[in-house]
């Protein structure tokens, strides 16, 4: 084997020897190039001043680490109009000027620090047998992020959209090449003005794929007039399945009844004397303590309104009242104070198993987990808080907890169907009726017996989704005109903002484009980001997700 080839650059320098110390190799080697031009002239020169040695970390061999003891030259240069009269000699493909570290061992380097970040790459680069710090390959990151920025081209078809860098306080925007499959910039916010300014220098973008934001569509506007902006056709549908959910959100109470409907002919139980005078005590119970709770979310929902009313934002709002963000956006988009969704009376999977329940008390059994346990033998299902929070109630009843006889014993297998919350019964709404078990095309029917409206959102919301998916452009006039006359608030409201972005909104279903390419992108950019461990400064980020091996 030809030793040579193991080295950097065979045709620039040569295999001295070997010297093998504890722990590492020292490789000498010598520089052979024949003429060698100036880095001020690009003139070849071969008179010889001087020589000198320079010491090189390569890559390890083996898991032993490599130096390099590389002897080189100096020379002078011959032409007479170049100030410089002596220079070093150039390697370009061994090792960089005033260099400590190969180019390949850099490059290595360099392909750690993007991969894995700063101190995760130092471990790494440990195991490996090549000594560097976290702070080192930050700084490769840095350096190469001059050479990433220099070559962005403006695409053809450009996709934007927005990623936190803290979760709900800060954001940041990220644009996309649809063509090509990869970031070509981020923004440092998810300002209109940015991405006007971004535009103007990248001239050249045709069309625009972006959510309904409307920052991004007056910034893409400003920035390229002429350009097409495309709605993403998944942040419609999810808006309008928020729309349906605020409309079932209005009628919970019928939620209940048909629920009570559906279960009225599926359990005896109702029929009982002692179940009612047990739900009637039970309930007694706590209804005091459901009025309690409710004063207390009822002056939260109070406080809300007011400060919201007193000018501040939704972060000061949240620090006064300790609520989350999403708590007092919901209170702030209702009318009226939103009350909490009350449990359906009409049974649950533990019913069938309260004779055992109070025969076991009866016999002085007060331990809610045995009970769990051996109602689970007989075959219920749920889980222990159930029993546990049933058991507590008994235990305030004390000696006055009937006995119920009149119950048949029940294999466990006896379905209850529950009150669904108001997004799956939206979900419902929306869905096809093949791909609804009866159960719930029965309950959908009884909802609907009740509330005429929403079968009106029920077919304007199938022939929407149809129309969406299936890109079906010649169907949107006549649906805007049937959404419109609906009558129905919610819908309206809805019709009245896609007028407001009408041509993206048509765009959407007339070209393929859409939003898929730059969502998957800010998930690698969200890896990249908690893989940095709070180190993702808006420079290293952009860099690593700009960087492509």
């Amino acid at each position: 084997m030809d030793v040579s080839t193991l080295l950097a650059d065979p045709s620039a320098i040569s295999l001295d020897t070997f010297v093998s110390r504890q722990n590492l190799i020292i490789v000498r080697v010598r520089a052979v190039q024949k003429a060698v031009c100036c880095p001020l002239c690009n003139e070849p020169s071969s008179s010889l001043h001087s020589r000198y040695v320079r010491q090189v970390a390569d890559l390890p061999w083996h898991g032993v680490a490599i130096r390099l003891e590389l002897h080189t030259r100096k020379f002078r240069c011959r032409n007479k109009l170049c100030w410089r009269r002596i220079f070093c000699e150039r390697l370009p493909k061994v090792v960089r000027s005033y260099a400590r570290q190969t180019v390949r061992l850099n490059s290595a380097l360099t392909l750690l620090a993007f991969a894995l970040g700063g101190e995760a790459g130092a471990r790494t680069a440990s195991e490996l047998k090549l000594t560097v710090s976290g702070d080192t390959l930050l700084r490769r990151i840095r350096s190469s992020s001059v050479q990433t920025n220099s070559s962005v081209k403006t695409p053809r078809v450009l996709g934007v959209d927005d990623f936190s860098f803290r979760r709900g306080i800060s954001f940041g925007t990220i644009l996309v090449d649809l063509e090509q499959r990869k970031p070509v910039d981020l923004l440092p916010d998810r300002e209109a003005e940015t991405l006007k300014v971004w535009l103007d220098g990248h001239p050249g973008v045709e069309i625009i794929s972006r959510d309904r934001s409307g920052s991004y569509a007056d910034g893409a506007g400003r920035g390229t007039p002429n350009a097409i902006q495309i709605a993403d056709r998944f942040h419609l549908l999810q808006n309008f399945t928020k729309l349906v959910e605020r409309f079932v959100n209005r009628f919970q109470s019928l939620l209940v009844s048909a629920t009570l409907a559906i279960n009225k002919e599926q359990t005896s139980f109702h029929n009982s004397a002692d179940k009612k005078r047990l739900t009637s005590m039970l309930s007694a119970l706590s209804e005091k303590h459901s009025q309690e709770k409710r004063e207390r979310r009822f002056e939260r929902y109070q406080k809300v309104i007011r400060l919201h009313q007193e000018g501040l934002i939704h972060r000061e709002i949240a620090a006064q009242t300790g609520l989350s963000r999403s708590t007092i956006l919901n209170y702030l988009k209702t009318d009226a104070f939103p009350e909490r969704q009350r449990h359906s009376t009409s049974g649950s999977i533990l019913d069938c198993f309260l004779p055992y329940l109070h025969q076991r008390w009866s016999e002085g059994c007060r331990n809610a987990q045995q009970l769990w346990r051996e109602i689970k033998q007989q075959g219920y299902s749920g889980t222990h808080r159930m029993v546990t929070r049933y058991i507590a109630r008994l235990r305030v009843l004390g000696v006055e907890v009937p006995m119920i006889r009149d119950i048949k014993p029940s294999d466990g297998k006896t379905a209850v169907f529950k009150t669904p919350s108001t997004k799956r019964a939206a979900w419902w709404l929306l869905q096809s009726p093949e791909d609804l078990k009866s159960e719930q095309q029965i309950f959908l029917q009884q909802f609907i017996d009740l509330c005429p409206e929403a079968l009106k959102i029920q077919e304007l919301g199938q022939k929407f989704r149809a129309m969406i998916r299936e890109r079906l452009e010649p169907n949107f006039d006549g649906w805007m005109e049937a959404g419109q006359e609906s009558g129905i608030k919610e819908l309206e409201n809805f019709v009245k903002g896609i007028k407001q972005d009408r041509a993206a909104v048509k765009a959407a279903l007339k070209f393929e484009w859409s939003q898929g390419q730059v969502e998957g992108q800010v998930n690698r950019l969200k890896m990249l980001k908690r893989q940095m461990y709070g180190r993702a400064n808006f420079d290293l980020l952009r860099a690593r997700v700009l960087h492509r091996v």
